[in-house]
């Protein structure tokens, strides 16, 4: 048995995401270019009273220093990712404070913030360079396929909270924003090769260099293939992975106040997996069927900025993303997306900085149905237009801010919808900084939660005949809705030693539920019983907690952080609700989760990193309470060639994560880069 959001219900497709439908560290830019282009010591050239005046984009979509963020926001830089050795985007946010990341397999990850976490987690928005991966079939992420060169990727921004008033619907419960270096920043060659237990062979190459005076570009090429997990009965799960591919970035500065942008990737990539067979009602299909699932797509990305006068700007930006997902026995999709955004930022005042911006998305897919999973229409096409206004209002030369920002979308499922924000920051000293919101998100629909019909079958049920649970989607399905209050502090003890806390409290309505009616018996042979659900918004939430982070530059060459975060999840159904499982959604998350991580650079070239994550029991999930860490040991003889020996779970050989995932065993490997 598996579970989406709470709500038990057979199948192997909740790897694959859909099958549930059964429904800072802060490190200086500057020190992040510097390690792009093969600089060493970056991170510990700064003080950690430095580290604050950072600039960060995902909370306004302009530039400001994080230390006057009116959110929790947490940046993972590439000097995080290199140090702590790890090999792809989900094992990065490891790094993060409250990010729940939890591996089910070789390439299932389940990913989410302040809640929720699920096989089907949808409250939770990711982009890559403004591009959004979020997928419109489930409103969710496909982790398997989000991917690039680790070595490009200049900073990870993590907001935890709602960021809907200024990235729209899905930006409930947090923002993921992945940025990559410039072309400009990444120049030469860089190649990288490794391997090791239970991550098999991995390999990258990058390139780059100037075209003319005015512009630079670069490519990429990547592949890995990682090994089968371990079952829970003690055999191999069949879930090996390997996927190949490749981009590019080219930067063109037309004039001087003028910028054009272009980049993509492709990339091709099969998941073993153990798959149920074919089936028709009145009898039960072969379980655990050895079979591959197909993954595939490219994207491409257009952007032009102009710099005005008093830090205002133009911006206006392009994308094409086409994915492929083909799952045997379960369905296929194909899916085209197109979204162009412009945004002006208005030359500042002496108290206004305002914003404003249009947006538009058209996202088509084509869908090979089953009777497992059958979507009503095969195709489908669904625009989104939208809008936002942002206006920072600044007090007192500065040291109070009113942030005022609003969204207004348009979908084709529930019409109109509007997110609005009030955010405040108080510059107490030159030390603290207090910070308050209010703001509204929602979750739109998704194809998933109207147009699916799944049937999916229950082995040794006990019944006279073949069981099977059919759970349809519904047209009158609304938007999920949060409104949420937020407060945090900063405080710059010394200039070796940071806290900061954010506290939280969200109001939820409109949640999913699945509700059940009465057994058919169809008699037609072959006889066979049918469960009928559907999906409604039967369920309202309460949740509250927070995250503490400290950070203490030991030694000039040493740090430590510590995180902790904390969240109480509270659900009931409406009146009106015969969902029997969804209460369950509450257990699904860790309450606390606590880490510990030390980077240390050492003499004669070599650096470590250790790192320790507490990630409490998952009560519905039947997940114990575990500990894990792991180490990074590098050594740097030069800025051009570092060696790096990796041991993940170096104190566990082996744990359960979620659900009915696989176990995650201890591994190594080993990693050796140069740069020419």
């Amino acid at each position: 048995m598996t579970l989406l959001e709470g709500r038990h219900i057979p199948s192997h497709m909740i790897r694959e995401r859909i099958s549930g439908a059964a429904v800072g560290s802060a490190a200086a830019l500057a020190a992040c270019a510097a390690i792009a282009q093969g600089r060493v010591g970056g991170l510990f050239e700064m003080s950690i009273e430095e580290l604050r005046e950072v600039r960060v984009v995902s909370m306004s979509r302009r530039a400001e220093p994080l230390d006057q963020a009116a959110a929790s926001i947490f940046v993972i830089t590439a000097e995080d990712i290199r140090r702590a050795g790890v090999r792809s985007i989900p094992e990065a946010l490891r790094l993060a404070p409250g990010v729940e990341v939890a591996r089910n397999g070789a390439s299932s990850w389940t990913i989410s913030m302040r809640g929720f976490n699920s096989d089907l987690s949808n409250k939770l928005l990711v982009l890559i360079d403004g591009r959004s991966v979020y997928s419109p079939l489930f409103a969710g992420v496909f982790w398997d396929v989000q991917d690039t060169l680790l070595a490009d990727v200049d900073r990870i921004e993590v907001i935890a909270g709602p960021g809907g008033s200024i990235w729209g619907a899905n930006a409930v419960n947090g923002v993921i924003n992945i940025i990559t270096s410039t072309a400009e920043e990444t120049q030469g060659g860089f190649v990288e090769v490794g391997g090791g237990a239970r991550h098999g062979e991995f390999l990258g190459f990058r390139y780059g260099g100037s075209i003319d005076e005015n512009s630079s570009g670069r490519f990429y090429i990547k592949h890995f293939d990682r090994a089968s997990t371990q079952a829970r009965d003690g055999g191999d799960a069949m879930d090996a992975w390997q996927m190949s591919q490749g981009g590019f970035n080219i930067g063109w500065d037309v004039d001087e106040n003028d910028r054009m942008t272009f980049r993509g990737d492709i990339y091709d990539g099969k998941e073993s997996a153990l798959l149920r067979g074919d089936f028709t009602l009145g009898t039960l299909p072969d379980f655990n069927v050895p079979g591959t699932v197909e993954v595939a797509g490219s994207n491409l990305l257009g952007r032009w900025r102009r710099q005005l006068e008093s830090e205002g700007g133009l911006r206006l930006q392009a994308y094409f993303d086409h994915t492929e997902r083909a799952i045997p026995g379960s369905f296929d999709e194909e899916r085209t997306t197109y979204d162009l955004d412009f945004q002006h930022d208005l030359p500042s005042t002496r108290r206004h900085r305002f914003a404003w911006g249009l947006g538009m998305r058209v996202t088509s897919d084509d869908i090979r149905n089953t009777l497992f999973a059958t979507f009503e229409p095969a195709s489908r096409t669904d625009r989104t237009l939208s809008s936002f206004l942002q206006d920072r209002i600044s007090f007192w030369d500065g040291r109070l801010g009113v942030i005022l920002g609003a969204k207004l979308e348009h979908n084709d499922y529930t019409g109109f919808e509007h997110q609005p924000s009030v955010r405040l920051t108080w510059r107490i000293d030159d030390r603290s900084v207090a910070w308050a919101a209010v703001s509204r998100a929602v979750r739109t629909p998704a194809r998933l939660n109207t147009d699916l019909r799944l049937t999916a079958p229950i082995p040794n049920a006990g019944t006279p005949a073949p069981l099977y649970v059919n759970v349809s989607g519904s047209p009158d399905y609304q938007s999920e809705e949060l409104l949420a209050y937020e407060a945090g502090y900063r405080l710059q003890v010394t200039t070796d030693l940071s806290f900061d806390v954010a506290l939280f409290r969200n109001i939820y309505d409109h949640l999913q539920t699945q509700e059940v009616g009465a057994l058919e018996v169809v008699g037609e042979p072959p006889a066979h019983i049918l469960l009928p659900a559907t999906l409604a918004n039967g369920m309202q939430g309460d949740s509250h907690g927070g995250t503490l982070i400290v950070n203490w530059q030991t030694m000039p060459r040493w740090r430590f952080q510590v995180q902790y975060a904390y969240l109480d999840l509270d659900f009931a159904l409406k009146p009106q609700s015969t969902d029997v499982n969804g209460l369950d959604l509450a257990g699904n998350s860790p309450r606390h989760q606590l880490a510990l991580y030390s980077f240390a650079e050492l003499p004669h070239g070599w650096s470590s990193y250790l790192g320790a994550r507490y990630v409490d029991a998952l009560p519905s999930q039947g997940i114990d309470s575990y500990i894990a860490a792991d180490a990074n040991l590098e050594w740097r003889p030069s800025d051009d060639f570092s060696a790096s020996f990796t041991v993940q779970n170096l104190n566990d050989r082996r744990h359960l994560e979620f659900g009915d995932g696989t176990f995650i065993e201890r591994s190594a490997y080993i990693r050796l880069s140069w740069m020419f």
